[in-house]
Order: C-alpha cells, then sequence, then structure tokens
C-alpha cells in the first residue's frame, strides 16, 4: 500500500497538471483530487488534463473554498490537491447518487444492489456530497440502519453559494448535484478522527423529559435552570463563549459512566423558551440520554485535537500510509488565526504522511460507530494496511 501526495497554486492548467502529476508513471487505484478557485471550463480541463497524463482507476474529487495539502492550507486562492494510492488487493466501487435516486431506495436490499456491497464484507465509505438539493442527513440515516458500524467520511462541497454550481466529479463523468464516492473493502483499514472542536462545562446530565430536538428537563430540574448554574459556575472567559455560542453534547452511549472526547456528539443549542424553561437542540434527544454542555474556541479546537490525535498515536504504533483531510470552512486562518494549523498537528502526531483534503461546507464522520453530518470539525481518514489475525 502506497500514497503519494502534491498540491500547486498555479493558475495555469497545464503547470496545474505537471506539477501534480510529474514523475509519477505508474499506475493507481484511487486518487482524490480537489480544486479551489477555478471556473467550470477550467476545473473540466484540470481533470481532462490528469486523466490523460496518469492512469487512475478511480479518480474523484469536488470543487472546494481551499484546499489541504501535505505540509500547509490555501485558503481564498487557487489551488488544486492531489492524492494516489496504490491499493493491492483491496476492491474498489465507484458510485453516483442523487436525491431522486435516493428516494427510489426505500429497502435494504435495494440498497444492496445499488451498491454492490453488503454488510458482512465491512464496507469504508468515502464520499463527496453537493450540499444543495441532497438529504444528507437521509443518507447517513439509511447507511447506519444498513450497513451499522461501517465509517463514512467525507465532506461537503464548497466551491458554491448556490445550487448547480459546484462540480463533483467521478472518473470521466461530472456532476453539479449529488454524491459521488467509493466503497472500500479488503485488505484496508481507515480509521476516523473526529474532532468537533468543544470542551466540555460543568457536569453530566441525564435527559428525564424530552420531544423530538426539545429538552424540558435535565435530572429532574427545567432545563433553563440547569443551563443558569452551570453559567454561574464557570470562569468569565468561558461565560464570553457561551454567550457567543453554546453547544450541547449528546452521550452516545448513556450506559457509559465516565465520558471522554468523541463520546459525545456537538450539536448547536438553537434557542430557550423562557416562559416553559426548555431548550432546543440541533437534534433529536430522548429521556435516558445523557448530555453535556460545551463551548467552542480556537484553544478548545486545538486542545481537542491535540487530545484525540495523541489517542490516535497511541493507539496505533505504525504510522498511517495516507490521509484525507475534511476540515470545515469556518476553521482554517480564520478560526485560528494562523495559516496551516490542522495539518501540521496531523503531521506532528502521524507524520510524514501523504495527505490532501479541503476546507468544506459540512464534514461527516463517525461518533461512536454512528456517522453524522458535522460542523465546525475536522474529519480526518487515516489509511493503514489490515492487520492479518
Amino acid at each position: 500500500m502506497e500514497f503519494f501526495s502534491r498540491i500547486t497554486t498555479q493558475t495555469d492548467t497545464q503547470k496545474i497538471v505537471r506539477e501534480l502529476t510529474e514523475g509519477l508513471e505508474a499506475e493507481f487505484d484511487l486518487g482524490f483530487l480537489f480544486i479551489s478557485s477555478f471556473g467550470k471550463t477550467s476545473t473540466e480541463e484540470i481533470i481532462e488534463l490528469i486523466n490523460r497524463r496518469i492512469k487512475i482507476k478511480n479518480l474523484l474529487g469536488c470543487t472546494c473554498a481551499g484546499i489541504i495539502g501535505e505540509q500547509t492550507e490555501i485558503e481564498r486562492q487557487p489551488a488544486t490537491s492531489l492524492i494516489l494510492a496504490k491499493l493491492p488487493g483491496v476492491k474498489i466501487l465507484a458510485f453516483c447518487i442523487n436525491q431522486t435516486q435516493m428516494e427510489t431506495l426505500s429497502t435494504p436490499e435495494a440498497w444492496f444492489n445499488f451498491l454492490e456491497v453488503y454488510p458482512n464484507e465491512n464496507p469504508i465509505f468515502l464520499i463527496l456530497p453537493d450540499p444543495f438539493q441532497f438529504d444528507m442527513n437521509r443518507f447517513l440515516d439509511q447507511l447506519n440502519k444498513i450497513f451499522p458500524h461501517c465509517s463514512i467520511v467525507g465532506g461537503l462541497a464548497s466551491g458554491a453559494y448556490q445550487p448547480l454550481e459546484n462540480t463533483l466529479f467521478l472518473n470521466q463523468k461530472q456532476f453539479e448535484e449529488g454524491l459521488v464516492g467509493v466503497i472500500l473493502t479488503g485488505p484496508i483499514q481507515v480509521e476516523a478522527v473526529v474532532s468537533q472542536g468543544c470542551r466540555p462545562i460543568g457536569e453530566t446530565y441525564i435527559v428525564t423529559k424530552a420531544q423530538d430536538n426539545v429538552v424540558h428537563e435535565l435530572a429532574g430540574k427545567p432545563f433553563i435552570e440547569v443551563l443558569q448554574n452551570v453559567l454561574y459556575k464557570i470562569p468569565a472567559k468561558d461565560k464570553l463563549l457561551a454567550q457567543e455560542a453554546l453547544f450541547v453534547g449528546i452521550a452516545m452511549n448513556e450506559y457509559q459512566h465516565q465520558f471522554k472526547r468523541g463520546d459525545f456528539l456537538i450539536r448547536g443549542l438553537i434557542g430557550i423558551d423562557r416562559n416553559t424553561g426548555a431548550g432546543a437542540i440541533a437534534d433529536y434527544v430522548k429521556p435516558g440520554q445523557t448530555i453535556q454542555f460545551h463551548i467552542r474556541d480556537a484553544e478548545a479546537a486545538t486542545e481537542d485535537l491535540n487530545e484525540l490525535l495523541s489517542a490516535q498515536q497511541n493507539k496505533n504504533k505504525e504510522k498511517p500510509k495516507g490521509a484525507l483531510v475534511f476540515s470545515c470552512n469556518g476553521r482554517g486562518e480564520n478560526l485560528f488565526r494562523q495559516p496551516n494549523h490542522d495539518i501540521q498537528i496531523i503531521q506532528k502526531y502521524l507524520g510524514p504522511v501523504p495527505a490532501a483534503g479541503f476546507f468544506c461546507a459540512g464534514e461527516i464522520g463517525p461518533v461512536c460507530k454512528n456517522n453524522f453530518l458535522h460542523g465546525f470539525t475536522s474529519s480526518i481518514a487515516l489509511f493503514y494496511p489490515k492487520v492479518k489475525t
């Protein structure tokens, strides 16, 4: 298993392709190409020239707002990154789907036939959806049920502000909507690190009364009363952060007694009804679940990514062979006030590793073996040879 990654800030399409492919003569099994700040004509030309220059059995990618390379993150200027992989023995199934097609897939058997893969194959999904006109939450909900505990990692194309202006591509085909992806099975292991960029405040609480996304009571007390008590006890700096944006971490396993990073699904607190004392959260919550309030800033996001990658380093002593990085377009220099933040931390703990990715309009990755659409997150797919047992 081998990975190779390249990045360029050239604006001439011929020079772009030359810098990305120079010296690469072999045939590759899989490639991801990310293109930022180019018009449709130039994007099409780059894709065509790449396919002409080197042989890639499965090449997919999208247009985006910013590029992540092996050492650098490039925002607000034209850039292109490419990562290629030789994956001997790995079965790769490329697919594309749009909203109309998804709505026809009403049974597990229909999904199995469409994707040509089954749960017992332990598939890994790498996906690039368009954020417009495609119900990403429905797609993830279906796959979570049909392929339980299988990782789905990816990012939403971010190169446009309105429908039909992004470009998704898969081999020789290009799309303005829907989703492109690949499914991997066989002798490969993909481990996902999902850094949601928050830190907890206060204690954990059991939800005792809730309906849909509205929480009425925590530990038998009105939601607003518990929240006010938490805010009263935290430092002044954290109070200011909570005023700007407050989040709720929903524990993915309510039977767990102690919780750590990665055990919570982070969702925004939408609002509070001061008449009833209830709080609305950007996800469904059930009585019996555990929640904890969270805040987010650059310091918390840095701490979270460091801790998760340190844990990954300790868990797997072998370095990954390659990495795909999907970071929110609200991160980068806008949040951290410094360049190359996420990729430098990745290389610090796991490098040197060939890597490519982009700044997304939404990030996809697992939390406690279920896959979700996230925001302000860095979702990282790390590729290892499968350990023989």
